[in-house]
């Protein structure tokens, strides 16, 4: 692939890219979660004893709330994103990409707010929130991890460039 190839190629991407994160961003916020979020303070709550009320989780003089943004699903849609975005592979291999992907970053997500809720028990609140922010960029490497993996896997390429 040449360099004028790749530059249009980089440039569809990143439009793809943009547009697709930007539709599953505005329908995260704007969608009803609170069954989810819900969901997860109770599962939380639940693993290290704790009370949930609704979408927070109780300790001691402090509430943790589970929004939006702690639910997995922005990482998720980064994912989706960069998966639907690029010409290779096939979409019935990028969707299958993305539900397992998917399920492994609600997974690691749920042990991220795990450690996160763990430190304010067993240290403090900005303890915690240190570990909250650290964690979160630790979520971005596993949603680049699982990208660059499974799609080399499932695609064959060696080279990025090849997949624009």
């Amino acid at each position: 692939m040449g360099k004028k190839e790749f530059r249009k190629g980089a440039i569809a991407f990143l439009a793809k890219f943009f547009i697709i994160y930007g539709v599953l961003q505005a329908l995260i916020l704007f969608a009803p979660l609170e069954g989810m979020e819900s969901g997860i303070a109770s599962v939380e709550a639940g693993a290290l004893g704790l009370e949930a009320d609704g979408n927070r989780i109780l300790f001691d003089s402090h509430s943790f709330e589970i929004a939006a943004n702690c639910t997995g699903l922005m990482g998720i849609s980064v994912l989706a994103a960069i998966a639907l975005s690029l010409k290779k592979p096939e979409l019935k291999k990028k969707i299958a990409l993305v539900v397992a992907g998917s399920i492994l970053l609600l997974a690691i997500n749920l042990l991220r707010l795990y450690l996160v809720l763990l430190a304010a028990i067993s240290f403090n609140a900005e303890m915690a929130e240190a570990l909250h922010t650290l964690t979160w960029f630790a979520m971005a490497a596993a949603i680049l991890a699982i990208w660059y993996f499974f799609t080399k896997r499932i695609s064959g390429k060696k080279v990025f460039a090849e997949m624009l």
